[in-house]
């Protein structure tokens, strides 16, 4: 079983957690069910209008960064920051298919082998060009001692073909390995700005992406200026991308409302969606993405090491009701990992609310008075939903004492000392299945032992190029791990709520719910 690394897990989850803020009242109570699917989706106006050169658009934006160097930081919120600076290998749809980046074609001429064929002509931000030597000292720095991501790189060896050619050998046969290449594993540094700055180069970013970094306040704000040089020419369409670090959501929606900012994103709040959407000025979206809620369990530990508890929890829950009660009636139900119209998704698959089989459940296993201690963040959404399902359980007899704290406290908890039962977080989406799958379900963040039944088919899954067959595996995959084994909770998947003044043209979000502003242009 692999450790898990519990200070980038706490990383990840604390500036998540920031993202998550109040929820207060809302007088929309329809139910929202947004396809998760973005590629054929069109932001508005944009179908009638062509992008434009110039100008500046100022951005509220949640949390900081936790480093401006990819191998080193440790939070998907990173992401938004990094990419005007960072372009990857690969770059991915909204629907997440891979596409071409600095690698403008790909071959695979075994299970084993990846051959990336990259574009000519690209340059760093400071000159330095972008060749197979750059990929190389890239990879080879992505899987070295100081990167966070060391042990999760099945790249073995990359071998230069010519200038413009790379061949990389993986340790195993991996599939999730293109795509991965379009995240922080592909994104390229310049080699000339790290040797030159060694331990302070997070501090002096230099990529290939589409803008510069010329400014950073950290907390404050991190100014992104257009560089005259990149590669596809004509891009990016803005003088000026300016975000500013907003943590407070009603801040930003003022800041937006006011016209100190253009965007407003990571609006957790759906309360927020009416007085949004009544302002004319605004474009309003809450997508659906990779994103859910979710109980984290220690199998291991009483009363979860009994399955019948973990099934009676299952279907003691009522995901419908939270997303009412919670949500505002924003939101999907969780029954497996991933949203229905993901393509690794099992359209059929369900959870059912039987309060009456979680009794049965449990009275079969000759268990009474079933409790456990759920841990969560103190943040009042938080506390909400941990009391929203205290009050479920209850109805089929089994006793939810809540235990809230800082949320860095709280992981360590029950990663480190493994000493609560359960975990009310949230899990946010990856760029393939696989990553997921691994995640949740071979150790990184199961406590537990991995069901046999289940290994087998996440390495086949992992060991084939055809997304059918995947598909169908990555289904049955979740019906062992959610519905026969109770291995996690999944509840619902909230909404990504972001909104804009409509002179913004040109975003749109993806499944991940990371945003890419760099597309953007302004429309007066």
């Amino acid at each position: 079983m692999h450790k898990i690394s519990i200070k980038l897990f706490v990383k990840f989850l604390l500036l998540l957690a920031l993202s998550i803020i109040v929820v207060g009242c809302s007088s929309d109570s329809g139910s929202k069910d947004k396809s998760s699917n973005r590629s054929t989706k069109e932001t508005a106006g944009v179908e009638d209008s062509k992008p434009k050169k110039g100008g500046e658009v100022v951005i509220g934006y949640s949390v900081d960064i936790s480093s401006f160097d990819p191998i080193k930081g440790g939070s998907g919120s990173d992401d938004p920051l990094l990419y005007p600076v960072y372009d990857r290998l690969l770059s991915f749809t909204p629907d997440l298919q891979p596409q071409p980046g600095l690698a403008e074609s790909w071959e695979t001429p075994d299970d084993k082998t990846l051959v990336l064929h990259l574009r000519e002509g690209v340059t760093f931000h400071d000159g330095t060009p972008f060749d197979a030597e750059a990929v190389k000292f890239n990879i080879e720095r992505l899987k070295s001692k100081e990167s966070l991501f060391a042990d999760r790189v099945t790249i073995e060896s990359v071998e230069i073909v010519d200038p413009l050619t790379v061949k990389l050998y993986l340790s195993e046969i991996n599939v999730s390995t293109l795509i991965a290449l379009a995240d922080r594993a592909g994104m390229m540094v310049s080699p000339t700005a790290v040797k030159k700055y060694g331990d302070d180069y997070a501090q002096h970013p230099v990529g290939a992406g589409p803008y510069k970094m010329v400014k950073r306040v950290p907390n404050g704000e991190v100014v992104f200026e257009r560089f005259d040089d990149y590669w596809d020419k004509g891009k990016p369409y803005l003088d000026k991308i300016t975000i500013k670090i907003m943590t407070d959501e009603n801040t930003r929606i003022n800041a937006l409302k006011s016209g100190d900012i253009d965007m407003a994103t990571r609006l957790a709040s759906p309360s927020n969606i009416p007085s949004l959407k009544s302002d004319p000025n605004l474009i309003v979206e809450d997508d659906i993405t990779l994103r859910f809620h979710k109980i984290y369990l220690n199998s291991l530990m009483p009363p979860f090491d009994n399955k019948a508890v973990r099934l009676a929890v299952l279907h003691g829950i009522n995901r419908e009701e939270l997303i009412q009660s919670v949500n505002f009636g924003y939101g999907e139900p969780a029954y497996q990992p991933f949203p229905k119209d993901y393509w690794a998704a099992d359209k059929e698959m369900t959870i059912k609310y039987d309060p009456e089989k979680s009794k049965k459940l449990l009275k079969e296993a000759g268990l009474e008075n079933v409790s456990f201690k759920l841990l969560t963040n103190t943040s009042a959404y938080q506390t909400s939903l941990a009391e929203a399902i205290k009050g479920q359980l209850e109805k089929v007899g089994i006793d939810v004492e809540i235990e809230t704290m800082e949320l860095s406290a709280a992981v360590s908890k029950f990663y480190n000392d493994k000493s609560v039962p359960a975990l009310l977080t949230s899990w946010v989406g990856q760029l393939d299945p696989h990553l997921t799958i691994r995640g949740l379900y071979t150790g990184y963040y199961l406590v537990g032992e991995t069901p046999a039944t289940l290994l087998p088919l996440i390495s086949k899954a992992n060991s084939t190029y055809d997304q059918g067959e995947r598909a169908q595996i990555y289904k049955e995959i979740s019906k062992v791990a959610v519905n026969e084994e109770a291995l996690d909770i999944p509840l619902f998947f909230p909404p990504e709520i972001y909104a804009m003044n409509k002179r913004i043209k040109g975003f749109e979000q993806n499944l991940l719910g990371r945003y890419m502003f760099s597309t953007m242009w302004i429309e007066e």
